[in-house]
């Protein structure tokens, strides 16, 4: 077993760490004021959002994932390169957003080459879901984006579905921020980008 699922078993454990990460020297300089952040969910090991936040370094950025050794590399590299706007920790995604503090709120939100669970019996656990969107939409602000790329053509096709039947985003055509290769972006060469908006 993991060795973060063996220390954090129960939900009320893993709440009192997103509610602690919130009150760390990355947010310090904020009290009861709205905190506006980018996040990646999915970081991986981190190469494309400590490039990003080397481009936007007014904008505060966080990277989620579920793999020990990807977050340890992510901070890594940041530290490595004294980035102060932004770090990376290790957290589920739905449970990240329902313990996250009412006054943080998401501008964008990034998922790149999510897990597509291809067989049909394993559909249920893609990440995007009604539900996860309308948790995802609670927590943002008005004018917010989803940045979607997959490689994944069966995976493409349901997140341009799931959006359509969304009551909470809308997609859209524009331009993608911030280009830059990532890990699995090398690897998948071949991929598909989806822009959706909030409602």
């Amino acid at each position: 077993m993991d060795i973060f699922l063996r220390k954090f078993q129960d939900k009320e454990n893993r709440k009192g760490r997103v509610e602690q990460f919130f009150k760390s020297d990355l947010f310090s300089s904020f009290k009861d004021e709205t905190v506006i952040f980018d996040l990646e969910i999915g970081c991986g090991h981190g190469h494309w959002l400590n490039a990003y936040s080397d481009s936007n370094t007014d904008i505060i950025c966080v990277g989620i994932d579920l793999i020990s050794k990807r977050i340890l590399r992510s901070n890594n590299k940041k530290l490595n390169n004294k980035r102060k706007n932004v770090s990376f920790f290790k957290a589920e995604a739905n449970e990240f957003l329902l313990y996250k503090p009412s006054n943080f709120k998401i501008r964008n939100t990034f998922i790149l080459f999510p897990d597509p669970w291809p067989k049909k019996k394993h559909h249920k656990r893609r990440l995007i879901q009604e539900s996860f969107l309308s948790l995802l939409r609670e927590n943002t602000l008005p004018d917010s984006l989803i940045f979607f790329r997959t490689d994944h053509l069966d995976y493409h096709d349901w997140t341009i579905q799931k959006l359509g039947d969304s009551k909470s985003w809308g997609i859209i055509d524009t331009i993608w921020p911030f280009e830059h290769e990532s890990y699995f972006q090398n690897l998948l060469p071949n991929y598909k980008s989806i822009i959706s908006q909030a409602l």
